[in-house]
């Protein structure tokens, strides 16, 4: 069984090759999108996000002062005990304007809570796909090359002479599990024929006999 080799369909070895290529695109791909999107993510905060609340913040503060000025123009017209002017709608409004200020203030330490974690966590995923980045630059091309000399070397094996075909079977490792397979039924015709030229039978022989 050592000296035989059986190639029934070589293109099978290439169409392999042809889907293990896609495969590795695709990672590739999807390994940079991954990557673009935590640089995109801070982007967006930084040039987006953190402006829009402190946009808001100042609109929002602007808007305290405006209220804090409306409830102490009303509070300070002069009037009689019975007829005081009401400073209800007044208050709501203050109050209403303090929210809009304290939201704007927690969205803010939100963006920069994520804007200085973001680094971090981004360090921590590459090194987690840092494995898929080695199988994509450095085995991923080298497994495809290895496949390719595969079917050459088989593909010239169909066509070769005997001559080649023994230096292809070596180059495949083929031919050293074949030669072991001669030697060992060398020596075993030689233990047979030594036994028959001293008129004697091996134990085994015997033992059977």
């Amino acid at each position: 069984m050592g000296d035989q080799v059986k190639v029934s369909d070589v293109q099978t070895i290439e169409r392999f090759r042809a889907v293990y290529a896609t495969a590795l695109e695709a990672f590739g791909l999807a390994l940079q999108d991954a990557e673009s999107d935590v640089e995109r993510t801070c982007v967006w905060l930084d040039a987006e996000i953190a402006p829009y609340w402190q946009k808001e913040l100042r609109r929002g503060q602007d808007q305290v002062v405006m209220c804090k000025s409306a409830l102490f123009r009303k509070q300070e017209i002069k009037s009689t005990p019975d007829a005081r002017p009401s400073v209800v709608s007044e208050r709501k409004a203050l109050e209403k304007a303090k929210r809009r200020v304290a939201l704007c203030e927690e969205k803010l330490r939100f963006v920069h809570r994520g804007r200085s974690e973001l680094p971090r966590q981004a360090i921590v995923f590459k090194a987690a796909l840092s494995p898929m980045a080695t199988l994509l630059d450095r085995d991923g091309p080298r497994i495809l090359a290895m496949l390719h000399r595969m079917t050459e070397h088989l593909e010239e094996y169909l066509r070769s002479s005997p001559e080649e075909t023994e230096r292809l079977l070596d180059i495949l490792g083929v031919t050293s599990v074949k030669r072991a397979g001669e030697a060992e039924e060398a020596k075993t015709a030689e233990v047979t024929r030594d036994a028959t030229t001293d008129g004697s039978a091996p134990k085994d022989l015997e033992r059977e006999s």
